[in-house]
C-alpha cells in the first residue's frame, strides 16, 4: 500500500485522533508512553533477530511516537526538521556497523 503526502498527513491526523478518542493523551503520561515505546522496541528487536517482517513493529513505534508528539504539541515535520538540522553536517565514521560522531571518537 503506497500513500501520497496528503494521505500521510491524513494518517498522522487519524492516528492522533485515535489517541484522543481512547483517552491516551489526557489519560496517559509521557512516561507511560515511553514505557510503551520501549515495549514496542523489544518486539521490533525480537522480530529483527528472527528475520521476521518488521513493518508492524516499526508502525507501532511510530504510533507511540505520534502520541508523545501530540501530547507535547509537536508535529512530525517539526521533529524531523530539528533532527535533520542536528545531523546534516555531522561527521564521524562507521565502527562495527555503528556511526560514531566525530566528537565521540
Amino acid at each position: 500500500m503506497k500513500y501520497k503526502a496528503i494521505e500521510i498527513h491524513w494518517l498522522l491526523n487519524s492516528i492522533a485522533e485515535w489517541h484522543h478518542d481512547r483517552n491516551l493523551i489526557e489519560g496517559s503520561t509521557d512516561k507511560d508512553q515511553f514505557a510503551k515505546l520501549i515495549q514496542e522496541c523489544g518486539e521490533l528487536s525480537d522480530n529483527m533477530c528472527k528475520g521476521n517482517d518488521m513493518k508492524d513493529d516499526l508502525g507501532d513505534i511510530m504510533v507511540v511516537l505520534i502520541n508523545i508528539m501530540e501530547r507535547n504539541g509537536y508535529s512530525m515535520e517539526e521533529c524531523l526538521e530539528v533532527a535533520y538540522e542536528d545531523i546534516k553536517d555531522r561527521k564521524g565514521k562507521m565502527i562495527e556497523g555503528i556511526f560514531v560522531k566525530e566528537g565521540d571518537l
